[in-house]
């Protein structure tokens, strides 16, 4: 009797333990199954990568008139360039704006309080709303990307000079997708005393020019730019 019994105990423990192993079995399982499942999945990372547009070769036949450094009325650069300021090219229409971050005492303009204006380059293009303090030494431009504000080179080879489409194509440096063409957006800043280029593409947050202080923001569909007169008073 007591044998008896002591087997159906034995029998118990052999099948207690047989269900607690396949339990631990389980868990464990599924615990590597949902870490696998957390993990992230290496075929959804895309490499990014640093590139570079191709040299290219200007086809303006007489260097002076070149739309940055020539004379050519269309630019309106040779008007831009008396004033001690900083401006916003879209390269793809050649539309220069004036930040209006000083005042331009002899083009007879009030100075005075805040001006706003909103402004846009054509079907497709880009759409710009600036807000103007110049007696406080401070402007901002929102800038909306239009359709086609990636960097059309064809339309700007003819209009500068080699010099001056180098140093364009120097700026329009980017981040993309590995293996993808480069796709700069039309945009660059410029300073109007020294005609040297800058970058508005987004890896850049901020410059030092001269004695102006530059903020870029990514924002949904475009980009802000801030600029503020910050001359060293140290000087």
């Amino acid at each position: 009797m007591q044998k008896g019994k002591y087997y159906r105990m034995r029998k118990e423990l052999v099948w207690g333990a047989g269900i607690l192993a396949a339990m631990l079995l389980f868990f464990t399982a599924f615990g590597k199954m949902k870490d696998t499942a957390d993990m992230p999945q290496q075929e959804r990372f895309t490499s990014m990568e640093y590139k570079e547009l191709p040299p290219a070769q200007s086809e303006l036949s007489d260097p002076e008139g070149c739309y940055l450094c020539g004379t050519a009325k269309e630019s309106l650069m040779g008007y831009f360039r008396k004033f001690d300021d900083l401006g916003i090219i879209c390269v793809n229409q050649w539309y220069v704006l004036d930040m209006g971050i000083l005042p331009h005492e002899e083009d007879g303009a009030d100075t005075s309080g805040t001006r706003t204006a909103m402004t846009g380059t054509g079907e497709g293009g880009d759409f710009f709303s600036s807000t103007q303090t110049p007696s406080r030494g401070i402007s901002t431009v929102e800038v909306s990307y239009g359709k086609d504000s990636i960097l059309d080179v064809e339309k700007v080879n003819n209009v500068l000079c080699q010099n001056c489409l180098d140093k364009l194509l120097d700026v329009m440096e980017t981040y993309g997708p590995e293996g993808e063409e480069p796709k700069p957006r039309d945009l660059c800043l410029v300073d109007f005393q020294t005609l040297e280029l800058y970058s508005l593409q987004e890896q850049y947050a901020s410059y030092y020019i001269r004695d102006y202080y530059v903020r870029l923001d990514q924002t949904e569909d475009g980009m802000k730019i801030e600029a503020v007169y910050a001359p060293d008073c140290q000087q």
